[in-house]
């Protein structure tokens, strides 16, 4: 009797441990620093940490791994010539048949169908339905159109040999929850999914709470169909300075840290029990200038922008700042796409050839020949603008943009030093990356056109030689209150390039494609509005104690927004 109650108490205690067990693994959490916090969710913020966080709740129809091999999410497969999914029509234009997987559940329960693609698609295709990036999509998709509940067909309107990677039908965004804004307001603009109320996407996680200012926290959804996550709950904790993100996992507060600069690497590499690895990037920093979207009128003068750029010695910021051997990038597309180095030469270092050209421009030393009364030196040089040979007072002052960023603050500090030696005055605002690239609606800088010059990073594709011009660099894109939808906020306008990059577009062959691109590129660097800093690679620090570093922690994504596109395959350490 005594040994049986003693089983008894064995057998209620190893049940108990084990239970206790599993709750305590069940309750795993994986907390990851996050750099920015977007005013609102993609896509109504473009903000790059608003779009890293779609892998987390909001799957698209396939996605990409580090070595740029596509694989299938929604979609039952994927579309190529060879499976008889991508065709030629009469006109020479593409069509693409796109299946859904079977049994697709949002995370409400209820079922994804070709509708939720067609509803994207009607907002795509009308830019009064909401202020959203919608790249080349309206400009080249002839139609979707519906075959079944699970089956689709996209027709282009022209030859378009991206149709794996650019305007490509979305499915990521449930019409029964987005599709009663729409009909209340004509717009999704004022959706409160996208302040983070109820959302509901497709994903390994739900957004369960978002706390403005301090995290956002991920747990999983209970209809996700693919791989069962390792962590059941992923918080976003938002660190916005540099020093302290590091200070997060030194004490062990944050799990991840990723997206850090070069400079960062020894610090990182000395917290114990942290690995170090990176990945190629797609994002360079790079000083952009406002040269038609309200900046200074100065900076209409191509003589003004490259004074600019002579003035400041790029490689010895990259070497001080960077770290040794970094590069300092020719053009703002992907280095494999790049002509050669005499179509797309450096604006070198030369401080003399920048005083010539600010004096071509107009600009003239307007207190250099004085001497301070207090002291033997010469002040710094101001210049001002010349009119019928006489300086009429009116300096150069420009208006320089970063986020808080502390690479970023220290070149531009730099900066100012370099321009103040030919008498360019600037003043230094970092503020933070929200305010910096929020939207024309929330009065972001960038598209307000509130600004002069900035230092930031916007991502290329490495899948293609094409720009998508219209987006970023057309000339009808310039945003307004009339067409708050536009993403030029530099206003930049070459007709040259729009044309040449729209041929790229749908450009067949891969060499004559890659020529156009060529000549675009020279094209877009005839502006001598972007000018490269460094490039960089996406840099992760994991505590191992936590997260077991592996292929599927390494093989984290290739583009700008997919660093995380398979999450669900990371596992707790131990």
């Amino acid at each position: 009797m005594k040994r049986t109650r003693l089983m008894l108490v064995l057998l209620a205690f190893v049940t108990a441990f084990s239970f206790g067990s599993l709750a305590s693994a069940q309750d795993n959490t994986l907390v990851i620093g996050w750099e920015q916090e977007p005013p609102l969710l993609n896509p109504r913020s473009d903000l790059a940490f608003a779009v890293l966080m779609q892998p987390f709740y909001a799957r698209g129809l396939w996605d990409w791994d580090l070595e740029r091999n596509i694989f299938p999410v929604m979609a039952a497969e994927i579309p190529t010539l060879d499976n008889g999914r991508v065709t030629t029509l009469e006109n020479g234009n593409t069509q693409v048949t796109i299946s859904l997987r079977e049994g697709l559940l949002w995370s409400d329960g209820e079922a994804i169908t070709v509708d939720d693609c067609l509803f994207w698609h009607e907002i795509l295709m009308d830019p009064t339905k909401g202020t959203i990036q919608r790249t080349s999509y309206p400009e080249v998709v002839e139609s979707l159109e519906k075959v079944d509940d699970l089956t689709m067909v996209v027709t282009y309107n022209r030859p378009w040999p991206d149709f794996q990677s650019q305007a490509v039908p979305v499915c990521s965004y449930p019409e029964h929850v987005l599709g009663p804004s729409l009909e209340a307001d004509g717009t999704i603009d004022n959706a409160p999914y996208f302040s983070g109320q109820g959302v509901v996407g497709y994903g390994p996680y739900v957004l369960s709470e978002w706390v403005v200012g301090d995290s956002m926290t991920f747990d999983v959804n209970p209809t996700w169909d693919g791989a069962a996550p390792g962590f059941n709950r992923v918080v976003l904790r938002f660190i916005t300075e540099t020093a302290q993100m590091q200070n997060a996992m030194q004490a062990g507060e944050i799990d991840v840290a990723f997206n850090w600069s070069d400079d960062q690497v020894a610090a990182y590499s000395a917290i114990e029990g942290t690995e170090v690895f990176s990945t190629p990037g797609v994002f360079g920093d790079a000083v952009w200038m406002n040269l038609g979207n309200g900046g200074n009128p100065a900076l209409a003068d191509i003589n003004v922008r490259r004074a600019i750029i002579h003035a400041t010695d790029r490689a010895a910021m990259a070497e001080a700042l960077v770290g040794p051997g970094i590069e300092v990038p020719r053009s703002w597309y992907p280095e494999q796409f790049w002509p050669a180095e005499s179509d797309l030469p450096l604006v070198e270092y030369n401080v003399d050839g920048a005083r010539e050209l600010l004096t071509a421009a107009g600009w003239i030393d307007d207190n250099g020949d004085e001497t301070d009364e207090n002291t033997e030196d010469t002040p710094t040089p101001r210049i001002a603008q010349d009119v019928a040979g006489v300086a009429d007072g009116t300096p150069l002052i420009l208006r320089f943009f970063t986020t808080t960023r502390q690479v970023r603050i220290d070149y531009q500090l730099l900066i100012q030093g370099y321009l103040n030696e030919v008498g360019i005055s600037t003043q230094l605002l970092p503020v933070p990356a929200t305010i910096l690239f929020a939207g024309f609606l929330e009065r972001g800088i960038l598209t307000t056109g509130d600004f002069d010059m900035a230092i930031f990073a916007l991502s290329s594709n490495p899948l293609s030689p094409f720009a998508d011009a219209p987006t970023w660099f057309g000339c009808d894109n310039i945003p307004s209150a009339e067409d708050p939808n536009g993403n030029n906020g530099w206003g930049v306008c070459s007709p040259e390039f729009d044309a040449l990059d729209l041929e790229v577009g749908s450009t067949l062959d891969p060499a004559e494609r890659l020529a156009k691109a060529q000549e675009a590129q020279e094209a877009l660097f005839g502006q001598q509005f972007w000018h490269g800093l460094y490039l960089r690679p996406t840099w992760y620090a994991i505590n191992t104690a936590r997260v077991t570093v592996d292929d599927n922690v390494r093989n984290v994504g290739t583009l700008s927004g997919n660093y995380f596109n398979q999450i669900e395959l990371w596992q707790p350490a131990g």
